[in-house]
């Protein structure tokens, strides 16, 4: 079941309640024969499968799911949820395993209305570098060939990641030597009020995969900042990275990324795997590929609880073997909320 929504701020109108007592609020809406202003529109869908949504595909169903057309309609809805609901915010659905009962709490999907991509000001004499503008449910390769059609060199390295650049914010996602910290000029998040704030990569101390945004807080938007460069030349860099991709990971297979975090010193995360002699362990249909250590892929009908084994035999196997306890690149969607493996 799904309801057309929209939202009116400010209002007197005291906040409803679902049918779901005390899950989720938010402003009354207008009798159904008024058109809902289109800047703040949005729609609320019931028990929706998360599982295709995600690249591991896996999971189960989240109680509700809330898309928006504006970013409007995303600060006032985040603004009136009720503190104990709980939220979470899905990009490309990449680096995330949601447990086989899905998550009862509300999923907040940007890809459809807070995708949009625009040059905010081209190179020039004065200033040689441009300043591109992504919202959070815009992807990661969209930024990377929009950047590459006008001549703008620094996503390159983006066009092989999976996922949104809400999700690569929070992690600073990064390859080939390169992280989104690099060409991050702000980011624009909501703190839990629904109000704006403009964090710098220093306010959010980006290190390697991690971000540190305060707890309660989604980005909506980016702004980065980018050189001219001839798109031929950019294409090759994209085209050597993707050829890369296809050769050393296993792109046909349901996969998340990389599972673990490549320790900060010493070997990668997938040669002590392989060490440790993990290559191609599985719990059911879970399995370490043979083709890269660090890929954990779905053999057809793998579930979390698999997965979730899997991850930790291969993390206990790489610390008896090295010492090593191995870190997750990947998180685990629980019914209420994110937690640890």
């Amino acid at each position: 079941m799904s309801w057309s929504f929209w939202v009116l701020a400010p209002s007197p109108i005291a906040p409803v309640t679902m049918p779901d007592p005390g899950l989720i609020r938010f402003p009354k809406a207008m009798a159904t024969d008024v058109p809902p202003p289109p800047s703040l529109a949005g729609r609320l869908t019931e028990y929706v499968a998360l599982a295709p949504r995600t690249t591991w595909r896996i999971g189960g169903p989240a109680r509700w799911l809330a898309t928006f057309e504006t970013h409007d309609a995303l600060q006032i809805f985040w603004s009136r949820l009720s503190p104990e609901t709980p939220r979470f915010v899905l990009g490309g659905g990449s680096n995330i395993l949601v447990s086989d009962a899905g998550f009862d709490g509300v999923v907040l999907d940007l890809s459809c209305g807070i995708n949009r991509i625009t040059l905010q000001s081209p190179a020039g004499k004065e200033t040689p570098e441009a300043i591109m503008v992504a919202e959070a449910g815009a992807s990661t390769r969209s930024l990377a060939h929009a950047a590459r059609r006008l001549g703008l060199s620094g996503t390159e390295f983006l066009s092989g990641i999976p996922g949104s650049v809400g999700g690569a914010l929070v992690m600073n996602a990064g390859a080939h030597g390169r992280e989104l910290k690099d060409i991050l000029i702000d980011a624009v998040a909501l703190d839990p009020d629904g109000q704006r704030h403009t964090l710098t990569p220093n306010d959010l101390q980006m290190n390697y995969r991690h971000t540190h945004l305060p707890h309660g807080w989604i980005f909506t938007a980016a702004r980065f900042r980018l050189t001219p460069l001839d798109p031929g030349i950019i294409r090759q860099t994209m085209q050597r990275y993707n050829h890369y991709r296809r050769t050393h990971q296993p792109l046909s297979q349901p996969s998340a990324g990389s599972t673990f975090k490549n320790p900060p010193q010493g070997s990668p995360a997938w040669q002590l795997i392989a060490a440790s002699g993990m290559r191609g362990a599985a719990v059911g249909d879970a399995r370490v590929s043979d083709k890269h250590c660090n890929f954990f892929v779905n053999m057809g009908h793998a579930t979390a609880t698999d997965m979730t084994q899997l991850i930790r035999n291969v993390r206990d196997a790489v610390f008896s073997h090295s010492g090593i306890t191995l870190e997750t690149e990947v998180a685990l969607l629980q019914p209420r909320g994110l937690t640890a493996f």
